[in-house]
Order: C-alpha cells, then sequence, then structure tokens
C-alpha cells in the first residue's frame, strides 16, 4: 500500500448535502404550487344565479309563464316568446346578488412561508390567475425544509370547507390536499 493515498470523498460532503438541499426546495416549491393551483381551481365562485332565493323566485316566475302558455295553448293563443317571458313574468330576474361579483373566496387563498397569515384581502378573482401568480412569487423563496401555508381567514372558509357549496360539496382544501398528495407520493 502506498502511503499517503488512502481513501477519500470524490465529492465534498458539504456539496452533497447543498444538493439535497436544493432537491428539497425545488420539491417543495413544485408541490406547494400544485396545491395551491388545486385549491384556487376547487375554491367555489359566488354565482347568484345558484343561490336558493333566486332559484326559487325563477322556478315561481318560470311556472307562471309556463301556467300563460297553457292558458293560451287552450283558447288557441300563441306561446309567449323568450323576450316576452323575460319582460312580462321576469323569469331571469334575481332577487338577491344583482351586479354581485364572485371570486372574494379564491382570491383569499394566501401563500406564506414559515409562519401563517391572518389577513383577509379585500380583493376578488374569479379565475384565479392572480391569486396564483401572487402566492408563485412567495414560493419562489422556498427555502429547504421550510413550511408552506395555504390558507383563506374569511369567515365562510370553514362552511365551505364542510361542504356548504353546491360547487365544492367535498370542500375544497381536503379534496386538494388529497389529489396533489396521491399525485406526488411517489
Amino acid at each position: 500500500m502506498a502511503k499517503g493515498k488512502g481513501r477519500g470523498w470524490s465529492t465534498p460532503p458539504t456539496m452533497f448535502r447543498e444538493d439535497i438541499d436544493e432537491a428539497v426546495a425545488t420539491r417543495t416549491r413544485v408541490i406547494a404550487m400544485a396545491m395551491l393551483q388545486e385549491v384556487v381551481m376547487r375554491s367555489p365562485v359566488g354565482n347568484p344565479s345558484l343561490w336558493k332565493v333566486n332559484q326559487e323566485l325563477k322556478a315561481r316566475n318560470v311556472a307562471m309563464a309556463d301556467a300563460y302558455d297553457a292558458k293560451a295553448a287552450q283558447l288557441g293563443n300563441k306561446k309567449l316568446t323568450k323576450r316576452e317571458r323575460e319582460q312580462n313574468f321576469f323569469v331571469g330576474q334575481v332577487a338577491a346578488g344583482q351586479g354581485y361579483v364572485g371570486g372574494r373566496f379564491r382570491a383569499n387563498n394566501i401563500v406564506t412561508v414559515g409562519a401563517p397569515s391572518y389577513a383577509q384581502l379585500d380583493a376578488v378573482d374569479p379565475s384565479g390567475t392572480t391569486t396564483v401568480s401572487n402566492g408563485g412569487a412567495v414560493l419562489q423563496s422556498v427555502e429547504p425544509y421550510a413550511v408552506v401555508y395555504i390558507q383563506n381567514n374569511l369567515p365562510y372558509a370553514e362552511p365551505l370547507e364542510d361542504g356548504h357549496s353546491t360547487q365544492a360539496p367535498g370542500g375544497v382544501y381536503a379534496v386538494s390536499f388529497h389529489g396533489v398528495s396521491q399525485a406526488y407520493s411517489k
């Protein structure tokens, strides 16, 4: 055996650690971004036509228009046109939510790193594009082994998570977490 020639590391362990740390940070960013996108796309966006009070009003108005059409048919008269149904029986009217723009819940899916935020945003984002973009910007700073929080602090967030929306009857966060964890479990 030659002296001075021992076994050594071909790559210093510190460099290996740096590679692992970067891989962990990248994986965290990728999974957190997937989770954010899933949460945002599953987030219900208020739609007044789905609200119970508006569905009831529409059902009553349509029933009255249908009754008119039935009576008109008995008398040999023409049925109402779509325009006449709108103008005379208000079948397109809403009892609540006139001028309403949905997307506040979607806009309030907040991403933070290291500590939760308890803020509520006064914003709407019906498409979710801005929310995902803002969250992606936060995720760019994720360090290895950091804790990422994606949360919604609106008062009605818990009822929505409990299924109080016809658009998200299974909730938002739990369903999203399950889907993303299944996709990245390997």
